[in-house]
């Protein structure tokens, strides 16, 4: 039993780490690599220090011993986490050693406290050793079982159920109760040390049940199958954020208004295409683009495709969007949806990228051919990359515009500043419209249609003045990206700040 639950406990703090780890760092690809790599570590130290110590002392202390500390150690996780990760961010900003620091001192000691438990639960139960075979290969099984309940149990069902915060302080009172058991078990410590443990035990417990947050209290919170999701409000604003980047902003005063400069300029590629009928929004966020269009442009037939069941909830729940009948929402991967269908659109928004959650697959040489099929003779092609204007960014900005060109020759850019001046973080949204009609274009020309539209009343008027920040400035080569070989994580700032949603990534 003992071997089963320490091993579902290993994998499920490995799961759960990944969530701990994303407000702070990120979820990209050296995160995983750090937590993955640290947690082998860790349990490599575990077995070697396991069997070391068994053999030297009684069984049943080592595994009490053990699995106290270890519990211990993940109280302390749930109730100090936190402050202890933006302390390593703070320190250092490297995107590959930050997470490395941080999950060792998080998920290191328990990793290794808890892999010590096998090798001395064999040295308890093998007092036979013509049967030392079928004793050694019981106990990996139960120990490989228990860790493949973890991770399925944690992904698949308790993050969502429970949250982050309070799985990780269930899986510390597991250990902690398993430990107090296998101390009571031997009976070797006084009545004394065993209360004084109880009581330690007991005011851990109390901490993690009540951790200290160095980020905003929320409206609202829960992990989707996807990632961290949070609602945060302020006097005048609602904010969505997803791990540790904004997804959406809504002014209270005017929730159909599309408040954020990049998506006013997103809009107006409605001006480049006479009498759209179709459109195709890749990325939902808090929906105020489909929410904004299902106002405006209530004739327009839309598709909206959002791959997180728990962002397109917020939406509605949180940020006042009602699909009407002519908006049909798909929950689905972006690449899914496009090779499940063979509609074609005068319009796509994609939307899905922030500066730390980049999903890589969407911004690849077959990504944009399978846009360039789906999109009408006559359409246009909108794409917003958050960035924060230098350093990495603008290499990953490079990469992106030398791959679309691949299927988008003619692309204009705009470099579009967010609205809050006092941001610690240079931050900028770049917004790329490609597609035919741009062939017999100009910026006065695409001026001149959004004047009218604005006229109209059929685009923000917001939107006359932020075709200045047009981009003359030609980019540089860049990486081709392919569904082979995309290294963003290497091209991808590693400031690890929650500042002002600046550059938000979705609507």
């Amino acid at each position: 039993m003992t071997a089963l639950a320490t091993g579902a406990v290993v994998m499920a703090l490995e799961i759960v780490g990944s969530r701990l780890l994303a407000p702070v760092f990120g979820n990209s690809l050296f995160v995983w690599g750090a937590l993955i790599g640290v947690i082998l570590a860790a349990m490599s130290g575990g077995y070697a220090f396991g069997g070391w110590v068994s053999d030297r002392f009684p069984g049943a202390q080592v595994l009490a011993g053990l699995l106290l500390c270890s519990g211990a150690w993940t109280f302390l996780i749930a109730w100090l986490g936190q402050p202890v990760l933006f302390k390593v961010a703070a320190a250092i900003e490297d995107p590959r050693w930050g997470p490395c620091v941080a999950a060792a001192l998080l998920l290191g000691p328990p990793a290794f406290g808890l892999s010590g438990v096998l090798p001395a639960m064999l040295r308890l139960a093998v007092l036979d050793f013509e049967y030392l075979g079928r004793h050694t290969g019981r106990m990996i099984a139960l120990s490989t079982m228990g860790s493949l309940a973890g991770t399925w149990g944690t992904a698949f069902f308790f993050l969502s159920w429970i949250g982050s915060q309070a799985l990780v302080a269930w899986l510390g009172a597991i250990q902690a109760g398993l430990g107090l058991w296998w101390l009571i078990r031997g009976m070797t410590a006084r009545p004394l040390v065993i209360g004084t443990l109880v009581l330690s035990v007991v005011g851990l417990g109390t901490g993690a049940w009540l951790p200290i947050q160095m980020l905003p209290a929320p409206v609202y919170q829960e992990d989707s199958p996807y990632q961290q999701v949070r609602i945060r409000d302020d006097d005048l604003f609602r904010y969505l954020i997803l791990d540790r980047s904004y997804h959406a902003v809504m002014w209270k005063a005017d929730p159909i208004a599309l408040f954020l400069p990049y998506s006013q300029v997103m809009v107006a590629s409605l001006a480049l295409v006479p009498d759209p009928k179709r459109g195709l929004i890749l990325g939902h966020g808090g929906g105020s683009l489909a929410k904004w269009l299902a106002h405006q442009w209530p004739e327009l037939e839309l598709d909206v495709v959002e791959i997180d069941p728990t962002v397109v909830r917020m939406a509605e729940e949180y940020f006042s969007y009602r699909p009407p009948s002519q908006h049909h929402v798909h929950v689905r991967d972006a690449r899914v949806f496009l090779n499940s269908t063979d509609q074609t659109y005068d319009l796509i928004w994609v939307d899905a990228f922030a500066r730390q959650m980049i999903p890589f697959h969407l911004t690849t040489v077959e990504f944009f051919a399978d846009l360039r099929a789906h999109l009408a003779p006559n359409g246009i092609l909108a794409v917003n990359l958050a960035s924060s204007g230098e350093g990495g960014d603008l290499l990953r900005a490079n990469a992106v515009v030398q791959t679309m060109r691949q299927s988008f020759p003619n692309v204009e850019s705009f470099t579009v500043k967010g609205p809050w001046k006092s941001s610690p973080v240079r931050s900028a949204n770049l917004v790329f419209f490609a597609g035919s009609p741009l062939e017999q274009q100009t910026l006065s020309t695409i001026a001149a249609s959004v004047n009218r539209m604005v006229e109209q009343h059929r685009l923000p008027f917001e939107t006359i003045a932020l075709l200045g920040s047009h981009r003359t400035q030609p980019w540089e080569a860049g990486v081709m990206l392919t569904d082979n070989y995309v290294p963003y994580d290497l091209l991808i700032g590693s400031t690890a700040q929650e500042g002002q949603p600046d550059a938000a990534s979705a609507q």
